[in-house]
């Protein structure tokens, strides 16, 4: 990680929910969208990756990004075989 940033967290949100904000709660579309950020910040795809990515890219607490990207994937009410099949992909 370098920590040059190519993108802004707002345009991650902006686009995440153009993509989910109908089909997911508020909150739920701005947890993903600081997981997008903490992936696109991390190159490995582990827990602790993504939220150290998340916590470089928002300059805040790993510990805390970490914890919130656990939820985030632990959240039922995320469910990505519906958004896609709401997309048209099967």
């Amino acid at each position: 990680m370098n920590g040059k940033t190519a993108f802004s967290s707002e345009a991650v949100h902006s686009v995440v929910d153009e993509l989910f904000g109908e089909d997911l709660h508020a909150k739920r579309v701005t947890s993903l969208a600081k997981a997008t950020v903490g992936t696109l910040q991390a190159s490995p795809l582990a827990v602790s990756a993504i939220g150290h990515g998340l916590a470089l890219a928002q300059g805040g607490l790993s510990r805390h990004a970490i914890k919130q990207v656990d939820r985030m994937l632990s959240n039922d009410g995320i469910d990505v075989d519906a958004s896609m099949a709401n997309w048209g992909v099967t």
